[in-house]
């Protein structure tokens, strides 16, 4: 359970990075923002992000305070039903993102070639990637 409880120490880390690149990023799109308009979809995001990892933050702190809640998130962090459900729906909107940006393709090459070969180009991307990753998975294991 110490080893759980270093890891959960390292993620909180990761989300105090993350949650300050999100303010900044925030902070300069309000300062430099086209027109100084501020708050545009970017910044939004850009908030949501912030305030998504600071729930995570208070919801792993409490946990390393209280040894009940840390046992309940170590056996929904590794439970093995729980990990190949995970695997199931990234392979499954995977599959989807790469149809939808594919057909997304068809449709642009009769609106705007250029954006049909960025999108073709960002498609070749995808498909590099995973075969580049589930080539060092099948050779890892």
């Amino acid at each position: 359970m110490e080893e759980f409880k270093i890891k959960l120490q390292k993620k909180i880390w990761v989300y105090y990075l993350f949650s300050g690149i999100c303010a900044v990023g925030v902070l300069l799109l309000t300062i430099f923002g086209k027109a100084n308009d501020g708050f545009n979809a970017t910044s939004g995001l850009l908030g949501e992000l912030f305030a998504i990892s600071f729930c995570n933050i208070i919801k792993i702190r409490k946990a390393l305070k209280n040894d009940e809640m840390l046992k309940q998130i170590y056996i929904k962090n590794t439970d093995e039903r729980n990990i190949q459900i995970a695997k199931e729906a990234a392979n499954a909107s995977f599959h989807a993102i790469i149809i939808g940006i594919a057909l997304a393709t068809v449709i642009a090459n009769f609106i705007s070639v250029t954006v049909s070969c960025t999108l073709s180009v960002c498609l070749a991307f995808i498909f590099m990637v995973n075969g580049a990753l589930s080539a060092y998975y099948n050779k890892k294991m």
